[in-house]
């Protein structure tokens, strides 16, 4: 089975990625350097002429100062079609929701106990 590739989504990452190179005082060279590719590279992703690997997401997203969720919704539409990207999105928001539900109620489980332990030493000072 051929793997699925989108041209114009190499491209709209390209795009991206220019557009902050721009903004930034970072050269191709530079940021060539950072990923530790050639500058020939980094031309080839810029013109989408190469898919961008995902693994280069957030150091590029940190130096460029691009929001590492678009910049990795952009790459992921490189690999698979909308309908599946949507649904890994989705998929890993409600994951991350339900840690974040689940860590607040764990913090909140642990102030209790505080409460609760400061409640008992005060029983026994009386």
């Amino acid at each position: 089975m051929t793997p699925y590739r989108n041209p114009h989504a190499a491209l709209r990452v390209g795009q991206i990625i220019e557009a902050h190179l721009k903004k930034s005082e970072l050269s191709y060279r530079d940021l060539a350097h950072l990923l530790g590719v050639s500058d020939t590279k980094i031309v080839y992703f810029v013109t989408g002429r190469h898919y961008f690997p995902v693994e280069f997401a957030k150091p590029t997203a940190e130096a460029l100062a691009i929001d590492q969720g678009e910049l990795i919704y952009s790459i992921l539409l490189q690999y698979f079609p909308t309908t599946e990207v949507d649904a890994i999105w989705a998929s890993i928001a409600t994951h991350i929701f339900d840690q974040h539900k689940f860590s607040e109620g764990d913090t909140d489980d642990k102030e209790q106990e505080k409460q609760n332990k400061k409640g008992k030493k005060r029983k026994k000072s009386r």
